[in-house]
């Protein structure tokens, strides 16, 4: 960008004020000189008008008509040239006299098409000014209207006056321009020698020449400027003999160095003889510390074992099989350590011996469910048929190779599944190469990184928070070169990668795992439930091995026509993702599936203890983790034909948990029926109709947990969730999500924001208790709880509404009066977003009115909104949803119409119902 020099800047500065002063100025003197003109004018055109009608009227009534023209032409010359005709005319607008007949102004077309004036009134025309001046009536009320007279006027007198008035404007404006330049000049006259005398001593300055002449200068200004370019010379000075010492120091310095360094070499030389030593003693350091480490981890593992031979439930004997696995891990781990040593040194222990394959990679697989479950990630183990089970290797071994390459899988995948899958290639009778393979479906590896990955070094940048040391790897390659395999990767980057070794193995001919009771299985009907695709694959896989008729559906669709095709199966088997606002789901599923099969077993993706035993319940038989232990399946489905099935009697608990919750909802209806339901279960219970109000009580008390709406308004509940998370006394309180309609996804946003769980509406007693259990350290008591089928009415389901009281009437009557008393206003609000075209508006309106009625039994009204609110947060737009909004209006006129009061006989039923509760 060109800069603009002082000259510029001091001229401009100078002649644009003078040039908007003078314009200024200039304009207002002609504006005001012109109107006083055209005003002047004015006045005397009436004065002679005036006089004129006058004189004329007391002439025209005595029919003078000679006396009449004498006087307009008397007036024409006295006037002359200002006046250039004087015309007469009557009432009916016909020319009577003029004193110039060569001007007739009867013709001209803008008197015709003027007015006939009443009073004295102008006409401005470009070079002549009309005057219109009506003759006096001498007698109002007899004499009809009068004549009128018509002046016309020269205005080129004027115009000229104004031209020249412009030209002495714009004479003088020049002259101050001139003036104003003349100034600008002389400053930058007086400017510029000391400006270049300046400049000069910088040039100096710039060369290297410090000492600098100084020159009496006029202005103060640049007087004070000069006097900083003397500063900053002498300081340059001192600053260049600072160098010149330092300069030589440093030569000496470097001098004294190069003699050091000499000297350095030497002492490395015995450095690296001490390296070695200390290497040596490092390796013996490793093995007693790992001697010492076994010692502890042999006498939890010990005692582990004989625990496991007292009497124990089902679930401890699970924690404690957990305990023991984890500390075998533990001590692998140290032996890894040691391992590590001996493979500096070039030596690698390998202890081949028989074991059982299967057992062996299920418990690697169990031990790694834990961290799966946390991602919500779908971990999957696949035997192929062909694959032998009793071989002869190293399992320790192998299962660390696994559990390095499936762990890493497993921290690098977001979402998707993890596929372990082992194979067997026969080499001869005796010999096998064993294939293991671990599929992700991760981020994957850039090809940069590809070449490095078994390096021994951490290939990954340091903004890659999800990274390790890469030395797992490193003893795998080392681990699998020793075993006779190999080890290998694919992968491209956003499309996950696959992890596979090869070990070679020698056949067993005994079998070292003990017998499955599989003849108790045989010819079995088996219906399997499960909607992830590869955990149904795996498992319908091997309970086919095993002899079983199985009958396999990934729908609801294909499970409701196999119960419709065969109303009885010996075993029910479902596998599910599993999350609290789910267990009532799962629970109606198994109660369902109990009606049809014998034995109801779950395979489920949590380790959670609480949601476990609520699922086991609702009548299953067994609650197993995915994906399901071969020996641990086995056993479960075949536990009923070894013994007989005993019936399991649990007692309610009838005393309120010693918890204080806080409830957050803007509906009153919602949090209504929320605090009935949480009354039956803690002492304390406190509320909040927005989010600034819960976030106010929460910086006041202490609560267990919070229980949060997330539209609300003045602070909805997201952003309550992150102040109480950032500013509070609850910043660790479990904050549960609660909305009347989530999308695929949602759970996972909310909990990304802060939320430690998410729950959908309706809520009941059932889900309310399973989070109490799962958030809150409280003493368990489970209750027997049945799922009861409910038909849907058109309209009112009372049945339904009852449920969602928790078989209150009065409740159950309240809420439904509560919803159609609002179903007005929400309906204004719903018709004027519809007119005003407001997708955000209508969208909350529905949402609102949605979670108003997921307390009702008015199933019809539920599943329209949430069909409509679905729509509508995928980006459909009004117009397209105008046949669901008109049935909307006419559902909510059919409930404002309908009979509110519950059937008698209901209540009757719900009564004995409560009565025997």
């Amino acid at each position: 960008m060109k800069k603009i020099g002082l000259r510029f800047w001091l001229i401009l500065c100078s002649v644009l004020p003078a040039l908007l002063v003078a314009l200024l100025l200039g304009s207002y003197f002609n504006s005001k000189q012109q109107q006083d003109s055209e005003q002047h004018l004015r006045e005397r055109a009436a004065n002679i008008a005036l006089s004129l009608a006058i004189s004329s009227q007391q002439l025209l009534q005595q029919q003078e008509s000679a006396a009449i023209q004498s006087l307009l032409e008397q007036a024409h010359r006295l006037n002359s040239p200002l006046v250039i005709s004087i015309s007469l005319f009557n009432a009916e607008g016909e020319l009577l006299l003029t004193s110039n007949s060569q001007h007739n102004l009867s013709n001209e077309a803008f008197h015709q098409q003027t007015k006939k004036p009443n009073q004295l009134s102008y006409l401005n025309q470009q070079q002549h000014l009309l005057v219109y001046q009506p003759l006096l009536k001498t007698h109002p009320l007899r004499e009809a209207a009068p004549g009128y007279l018509l002046l016309q006027f020269e205005q080129q007198q004027l115009l000229l006056q104004q031209q020249i008035s412009l030209l002495h404007s714009g004479l003088l404006i020049a002259v101050v321009l001139i003036l104003a330049l003349c100034l600008a000049l002389f400053l930058i006259q007086k400017l510029q020698p000391e400006l270049h005398r300046i400049k000069r001593q910088m040039q100096q300055l710039m060369d290297g020449q410090y000492r600098v002449r100084s020159y009496p200068l006029s202005i103060r200004e640049m007087d004070l400027l000069q006097a900083g370019v003397l500063q900053l010379a002498e300081r340059l000075a001192r600053l260049e003999q600072e160098m010149q010492q330092n300069i030589e120091q440093v030569t000496s310095d470097l001098q004294q160095s190069m003699e050091q360094l000499e000297i350095q070499n030497i002492q490395l030389d015995f450095a690296k003889r001490k390296a070695l030593e200390d290497n040596r003693q490092k390796s013996d350091f490793l093995a007693k510390m790992s001697h010492e480490l076994r010692t502890p981890l042999n006498a939890v593992i010990g005692f582990t074992r004989q625990l496991l031979k007292t009497p124990l439930s089902h679930h401890q004997s699970d924690y404690l099989h957990t305990i023991q696995k984890s500390a075998n891990s533990l001590l692998n781990l140290v032996n890894d350590v040691l391992d590590f040593s001996r493979l500096e040194e070039g030596r690698m222990s390998i202890n081949p011996e028989p074991f059982s394959l299967r057992d062996t990679l299920n418990d690697a697989t169990e031990l790694l469910a834990a961290n799966a479950f946390d991602k919500q990630l779908e971990l999957v183990l696949v035997f192929e048929p062909e694959c032998p089970d009793d071989v002869i290797a190293d399992p320790a071994r192998i299962n660390q190779v696994l559990m390095n390459i499936a762990g890493n899988a497993i921290k690098f995948t977001e979402h998707g599944s993890i596929v372990i899958k082992v194979d067997a290639i026969p080499l001869n009778e005796e010999q096998l190469v064993l294939h293991i393979s671990v599929k992700d479906t991760g981020r994957g590896i850039s090809e940069e990184k590809q070449g490095r990955l078994f390096d021994g070094i951490a290939p990954i940048e340091q903004n890659d928070q999800q990274t390790g040391s890469g030395l797992g790897l490193l003893i795998s390659k080392r681990l699998v070169q020793a075993m006779q395999g190999n080890i290998g990767f694919e992968s491209k980057p956003g499309e996950g990668s696959t992890f596979w070794f090869t070990i070679k193995c020698q056949r067993h001919q005994l079998s070292v795992a003990e017998p499955l009771p599989l003849e108790l299985l045989e010819h079995k009907t088996v219906l399997y439930f499960e909607p992830q695709q590869y955990s149904r694959e795996a498992t319908l896989q091997l309970l086919t091995s095993w002899g079983l008729q199985v009958t396999v559906c990934a729908t609801k669709g294909q499970l409701q026509q196999a119960l419709n095709q065969n109303p009885h199966y010996d075993i029910g088997l479902v596998g599910r993702a599993v999350a609290i606002n789910q267990v009532n789901d799962i629970i109606l599923l198994v109660q369902r599936l109990k009606t049809y099969c014998e034995y109801v077993y779950l395979l489920v993706n949590t380790l959670s203890p609480n949601l476990r035993e609520a699922l086991l319940s609702s009548g299953a038989s067994a609650c197993l983790p995915k994906p399901a232990h071969m020996r641990k399946l086995a056993m479960s489905i075949a536990f009923p034909y070894t013994q007989p099935n005993e019936l399991r009697t649990e007692a309610t608990n009838t005393l309120l948990y010693p918890l204080k919750v806080l409830t957050v909802d803007d509906n009153e209806a919602n949090l209504k029926l929320i605090n009935t339901l949480l009354r039956e279960q803690v002492q304390s219970l406190d509320s909040a109709r927005d989010g600034a109000e819960a976030w106010q009580k929460t910086t006041q008390h202490v609560y267990d947990i919070i229980f949060m709406d997330i539209n609300m308004p003045v602070l909805d509940g997201i952003t309550a969730c992150q102040r109480i998370r950032q500013s509070s006394l609850n910043e660790q309180t479990p904050i549960i999500a609660v909305t009347a309609h989530a999308m695929d996804g949602e759970r996972a946003r909310l909990i990304s924001l802060g939320f430690s769980e998410f729950l959908t509406k309706p809520l009941d007693e059932k889900m309310l208790h399973y989070t109490l259990h799962e958030f809150c350290q409280i003493q368990k008591n489970s209750q027997n709880q049945q799922g009861t089928a409910t038909e849907a009415t058109p309209l009112i389901d009372w049945d339904l509404a009852l449920q969602r009281a928790a078989g209150k009437p009065e409740l159950a009557q309240e809420m439904l009066l509560l919803l159609i008393k609002s179903l007005p206003q929400s309906d204004k609000q719903i018709r004027q977003a519809i007119t005003d075209n407001d997708q955000q508006v209508l969208l909350h309106a529905l949402h609102k009115l949605h979670g108003a009625c997921c307390y009702t039994g008015v199933p019809r009204l539920k599943n329209l909104l949430e069909a409509l609110e679905t729509q509508l947060k995928k980006g459909a737009s009004i117009k397209l949803l105008e046949p669901e909004l008109y049935e909307l209006d006419d559902v909510i006129q059919m409930l404002l119409e309908a009979d509110t009061n519950m059937p008698e006989p209901l209540i009757q039923a719900s009564s004995i119902t409560v009565a025997q509760a």
